[in-house]
């Protein structure tokens, strides 16, 4: 029997933590090896934590918020399984649930994520991802998000994992998270750095977890997920991609730019613009490696991708009727010159 390492990444939320763990330990597959990396909480976490789950766990601290990647790379550097999932802390799993991860990675070496279905905690027949959606200009959004849980779903391949389980050889061939990108579009970065390295991804309506969702509209998660998504379209995209479809991100970021004017997020619009132009050399030598690694062609990585946009959360007339049908155009146009 293969060693599962199960990390949580937590902040400030040791319930949550508490039942994240407990349902770990629930799992029925015997060999799940659980990491807490704490990022510096300051509500008693790490003490509440040790003391409740004293033999159970591995409890990392950091010191301070290191954002979830890193913070998902320190327990990485600490895990000893044979597959490693990495988890917020927010999440709540069913019995099974490892079991069938490990099921699936082991049924196929193509594999090198395989991703649950996961609901939401307090709706529990409503969808809150079955994989993740990617549109051609880096906008993720959650499959099937709202939807009704649907019984008759198989296996199915998607071009992002979000949370996912990876057996250890992708780890080692690829490295963790970019620690770079603090917050948001670190999982899409990583899901496509699989699938660069030629493996697949892969969502399973076998494994089921539960997700005490909060959406986040505040202008940070603007902030931090605009800049991201830019900073891994240069690093990860050819060249020659990157041109043919940088009218659609022209068009993209002028959609922004009205966002930010109107939503109070102008100047932190602005100010990533300067972050990026800064940390450009050092994008630039992270897509030279990653790009001497590939095994995979844009035209097979963007065989995924979706034409048509869609925004967890968002739903305006203007999005609908206007921006996403000229996206969705230029698209069908443009792909088959990738």
């Amino acid at each position: 029997m293969k060693k599962v390492s199960a990390l949580i990444v937590n902040w400030n939320g040791k319930n949550e933590t508490a039942d994240c763990i407990q349902s770990l330990l629930d799992q029925d597959y015997p060999d799940v090896e659980i990491i807490v990396s704490d990022n510096g909480s300051t509500d008693g976490s790490v003490e509440f934590l040790r003391e409740r789950f004293s033999t159970s766990i591995r409890l990392l601290e950091n010191g301070k918020n290191l954002g979830f990647g890193t913070a998902v790379n320190r327990g990485l550097e600490a895990a000893k399984g044979d597959f490693l999932i990495f988890l917020n802390n927010d999440l709540v799993l069913e019995p099974k649930s490892i079991g069938e991860l490990v099921a699936l990675l082991e049924s196929d070496d193509s594999i090198g994520a395989a991703v649950p279905k996961i609901l939401y905690y307090e709706k529990r027949d409503l969808f809150n991802s079955f994989g993740v959606l990617i549109h051609y200009t880096g906008i993720a959004c959650p499959n099937k998000i709202d939807q009704t849980d649907d019984p008759d779903l198989g296996i199915t391949e998607m071009a992002c994992g979000g949370i996912f389980m990876l057996p250890r050889k992708v780890y080692e061939t690829i490295g963790g998270f970019d620690e770079d990108l603090f917050l948001y579009h670190e999982d899409h970065d990583l899901s496509w750095r699989i699938r660069l390295a030629g493996w697949k991804i892969m969502v399973t309506p076998k494994a089921v977890l539960y997700h005490h969702y909060k959406f986040n509209k505040g202008i940070k998660k603007f902030y931090f997920s605009e800049k991201n998504r830019l900073h891994i379209l240069i690093k990860n995209l050819e060249w020659k991609t990157l041109g043919l479809i940088f009218p659609a991100l022209l068009v993209v970021e002028s959609a922004q730019w009205v966002h930010a004017i109107l939503h109070g997020w102008f100047i932190l619009k602005l100010k990533s613009y300067f972050e990026l132009a800064a940390l450009l050399p050092c994008i630039l030598k992270k897509r030279s490696a990653i790009q001497a690694r590939r095994r995979i062609p844009d035209k097979e990585i963007i065989r995924l991708y979706q034409g048509k946009l869609t925004v967890a959360g968002m739903n305006h007339p203007l999005m609908e009727n206007f921006l996403s049908p000229i996206l969705n155009t230029y698209w069908n146009w443009v792909r088959g010159w990738i």
